[in-house]
């Protein structure tokens, strides 16, 4: 239990030792008893304050490896020149070597998006539309680009027209929605004005009528309309057909996200190897809590090898990662010890980063996201092994109880805390209420007793009662 709560209440009443208690360091001895004897449960599950405490400590190094791995994730995280925005959530800036530093302003009148499409409702996603008759549906893109996509029998429901266009892998895909009136096609293209589309059917008749675009009759509806990026850098406009665009600034590449005003600030990145020594740090931690997690819960002790050996295959980077003489870890000074943890090579890793920064960031991330970075994302953020939910299901089972969310796992550990914090406050509160009435009874009696020669003035009620012969004396006087 964190004492610092009770930090103030001790610096006012200060006389513990009249009660034989130590001020706060007693209060980690009585905590240390309540914890051995499993006093302090969480839903009666037994488990002990070290190894709730244990688990916390677990959790937030998964979350701190989470953001370490982001970082390394982003564009620009290694190169030589970094880019400070003012409003990140408008955009966001890398800078390639070359790059003039200075400040830029940045404007974002309008995001890329992708056009869709939604066709009429029909009942389930499996109620036949036409007669099954082979049929040939043609897309036209705005680029000039065409593709067709054949449809024959069983291919005739929503369910089976979005498995046959996703199978043709046009730039196109295909999904089912539900809504009040039954079931979708949805068919969403890829980002920029380029890459706007229309559909038509030839075959069966009421396929050709169901896929008309514009829309006719029962044909499709134009729900989204494709756009290009659009925007400006210190008033030179750019034009992007998805949110990542580039500028006439020479080596400035912008990552959009809303609309707005930015202002880009391009200097010296001051250490490139600093995301890379917490994102080690922040990997050593998870390694060491998994370990401490199965010395204090039995029923860890066969998942944690499972987890921790899950996130040292994570470190392996997939085909596409690297380049050139910097393909694994230890290419660029990053080893791994016997006990599972990494150790760095600050020296070596400058020296990657110099001759060959892109190379870096590709072992990091790539599009495909086989990079080291992004496969241990996968293992942190939600559904991967380590995510909140699965390790607090596979580390503290008796934790839960069915049907129990991870919220209310978090709840009942908060509140079991607040309430062993609050007992603790209650009772030094006793003690000095008490304190202060021993206070006052002190003041009274010296009042009573001034006039005597023996009186207890700067001895105090205390020491009165440890001299009870000085006591009697004054009475029988």
């Amino acid at each position: 239990m964190d004492s610092s709560g009770l930090t103030s209440i001790y610096a006012y009443y200060n006389p513990y030792g009249l009660y034989g208690l130590g001020g706060l360091s007693s209060l980690g001895a009585v905590a240390a008893a309540n914890r051995s004897q499993g006093s302090s449960s969480v839903s009666g599950s037994g488990s002990s304050w070290t190894t709730v405490s244990s688990l916390g400590q677990t959790l937030s190094a998964v979350s701190n490896l989470q953001t370490a791995a982001e970082k390394l994730t982003k564009p620009g995280a290694f190169s030589s020149l970094s880019v400070a925005s003012s409003a990140p959530t408008v955009a966001r800036g890398s800078a390639a070597e070359g790059t003039a530093q200075g400040a830029y302003t940045v404007r974002v009148d309008q995001l890329a998006q992708q056009q869709v499409l939604t066709s009429a409702a029909q009942a389930t996603q499996y109620t036949a539309i036409g007669s099954g008759a082979d049929t040939t549906v043609n897309f036209q893109f705005a680029n000039g680009r065409s593709a067709s996509v054949d449809v024959g029998g069983g291919d005739n429901t929503v369910k089976g027209l979005a498995a046959a266009i996703n199978r043709a892998d046009i730039g196109v895909s295909a999904s089912v929605v539900s809504g009040p009136t039954g079931y979708q096609l949805q068919l969403s293209g890829e980002s920029g004005a380029g890459n706007a589309f229309t559909v038509s059917a030839s075959g069966d008749s009421t396929l050709s009528d169901f896929f008309s675009s514009p829309p006719g009759g029962n044909g499709l509806l134009l729900t989204q309309q494709a756009q290009d990026a659009k925007g400006s850098v210190n008033g030179s406009a750019f034009t992007s057909g998805t949110n990542t665009a580039t500028t006439s600034v020479e080596g400035l590449t912008l990552k959009l996200n809303a609309t707005g005003i930015t202002n880009l600030t391009v200097g010296g990145n001051a250490d490139q190897a600093a995301a890379v020594t917490d994102f080690v740090k922040a990997y050593n931690a998870v390694q060491s809590g998994l370990n401490s997690l199965s010395r204090e819960y039995a029923g860890f002790n066969l998942t944690a090898p499972y987890l921790r050996n899950t996130l040292s295959q994570a470190l392996t980077p997939g085909a596409a990662a690297g380049s050139g003489n910097i393909q694994k870890l230890a290419d660029i000074g990053i080893s791994s010890n016997a006990n599972g943890s990494l150790s760095v090579d600050t020296e070596k890793l400058r020296s990657a980063l110099s001759s060959n920064a892109d190379a870096v960031a590709s072992l990091f991330s790539t599009d495909k996201g086989e990079g080291v970075a992004d496969r241990i994302l996968a293992q942190v953020s939600e559904d991967g092994a380590l995510a909140v939910d699965n390790l607090l299901k596979s580390a503290a089972p008796s934790l839960t109880t069915a049907g129990l969310s991870t919220a209310n796992l978090q709840s009942n550990l908060l509140n079991a805390m607040f309430n062993q914090q609050q007992n603790w406050l209650s009772q030094y509160s006793g003690l000095g209420n008490l304190t202060a009435s021993l206070g006052s009874t002190d003041s009274l009696l010296s009042s009573l007793l001034g006039s005597s020669n023996n009186n207890l003035s700067g001895l105090g009620l205390i020491g009165g009662l440890s001299n009870p012969a000085t006591v009697t004396s004054l009475f029988s006087s």
